[in-house]
């Protein structure tokens, strides 16, 4: 009795029953062997034919190239035509389509909603994202950014758009805080809880600078995410080197800064870090390599001071990020909400860790070049998207560099970390007639 049972519950059914999830206009077909791919050959052949004749007047259509026994029937009339379908001997398989469903739900216990937190994301002393929403492509959507960390933990809740992003690379599942933090910035969902991602739209990839056979290269890092884009996208190097007895920009490196070049010359916008090591880039002892006739092309960020840091707001953050001539532009040093991990407990989790479960946990105190440069890389890919949607095209990497310069507000203070850049005045500036 019971193999009997089993038996009933795995044959195919007769008719074709709606349920909530399923949509009634579109049903996917699974032939017993590949149909031919253009259809005008059915009327030719007896037995597609007569299969061409149970589907009736709908829209037939291949599912892809790739998956030749499988069909895409649009028709209103779906649950009818499936059911007749079944009948068939040529058929192997019918459902209706599933309908889009939300994301999951957050996670127990309810988390709160720190996007009032998230000030950085507003209208001045913020950089202006709440503009975003205004203008066609503002989310990002034609996008891709390539974030090149050490590692993340996509069971996130809030990452869901990230999830399956990693591209290139081993994840070496360092510094998940890190990569969790970035990625929150970027992508994170807007959901009504946790934290909302600036430029929620884009394609989120994760390149690690860790290669398949477990060596650290940043310049192969780079250069495979640059095969993976097109021009108009966005990396994002999320790492930083030690020269001059401390932290600088990874391009002091003469392979990482010829990696970067052929980005910039593919068109594909390339964000790097200043780097946290308070090091002057104009001072002799770099003889000349953070020059500005010495320039890869890169948008290179400084760590400005944020509302609430105590030091004017937009001056250099003391000790903080590099500074010189070759600085673009400033993002945020400190106090940044974002996302986060488990990794190191409350030391990084310091907003909210419930029952210490990382996949809730978020801080309030992310920041240095590593958080400042997401933000200017969202407005990067922000500028692209809108461009390409009313142009046509994205901006040169060197054209969208100098009208983040341009459209910016000016630094404070003596240090040179550029202006922190205005969503807002950029595209009211570059496309309002």
């Amino acid at each position: 009795m019971i193999l009997l049972l089993v038996a009933e519950a795995l044959a195919r059914p007769d008719v074709v029953y709606w349920e909530p999830g399923r949509r009634t206009d579109v049903l996917f077909v699974e032939l017993s062997e590949p149909a031919p791919r253009d259809r005008a050959v059915w009327s030719g052949d007896r037995k597609w034919r007569d299969l061409d004749r149970v589907i009736g007047p709908a829209r037939v259509s291949p599912v892809a190239a790739s998956l030749p026994r499988f069909l895409r029937v649009d028709a209103p009339d779906a649950e009818l035509v499936a059911t007749e379908l079944l009948a068939d001997a040529r058929v192997k398989d019918v459902w209706l389509a599933f309908a889009p469903m939300p994301p999951p739900a957050d996670l127990d216990p309810i988390t709160p909603d720190f996007r009032p937190d998230q000030t950085w994301l507003d209208a001045f002393p913020g950089l202006g994202f709440t503009e975003a929403g205004r203008w066609p492509g503002g989310s990002g959507a034609n996008v891709t950014i390539a974030d090149i960390e050490y590692g993340w933990d996509e069971s996130h809740e809030d990452l869901e758009a990230a999830i399956g992003a990693s591209a290139w690379g081993m994840n070496q599942a360092l510094y998940q805080y890190h990569g969790n933090s970035v990625l929150g910035q970027l992508v994170g969902g807007v959901n009504g809880y946790g934290v909302d991602g600036a430029v929620p739209g884009a394609l989120p990839l994760v390149v690690s600078p860790f290669r398949e056979d477990g060596a650290y290269d940043i310049a192969a890092a780079i250069a495979g995410a640059t095969e993976l884009l097109r021009a108009g996208d966005v990396i994002l190097i999320e790492q930083q080197s030690y020269a001059n007895g401390d932290y600088c920009p990874v391009s002091v490196d003469p392979a990482v800064f010829a990696a970067i070049e052929a980005a910039v010359a593919a068109g594909i916008v390339v964000v790097e870090p200043g780097g946290n090591g308070g090091q002057d880039l104009d001072a002799p002892s770099w003889d000349g390599w953070f020059d500005r006739d010495h320039d890869p092309g890169s948008i290179l960020v400084g760590g400005g001071s944020s509302p609430g840091s105590g030091f004017p707001e937009r001056s250099w953050y003391p000790l903080g990020s590099s500074h010189g001539a070759r600085v673009d532009v400033q993002g945020w040093y400190t106090g940044i909400v974002t996302a986060t991990s488990g990794e190191y407990g409350t030391y990084f989790a310091d907003l909210y860790y419930p029952n210490e479960d990382g996949r809730q946990a978020y801080t309030q105190t992310f920041g240095g070049t590593s958080g400042a440069s997401p933000m200017i890389t969202a407005i990067a890919a922000i500028a692209q998207s809108v461009s390409i949607e009313l142009t046509g095209e994205p901006w040169s990497p060197a054209a969208l560099r100098a009208a983040l310069v341009a459209t910016g507000t000016p630094q404070v203070g003596e240090y040179l970390i550029g202006p922190q850049p205005d969503l807002r005045r950029l595209l009211r500036t570059y496309f309002l007639p």
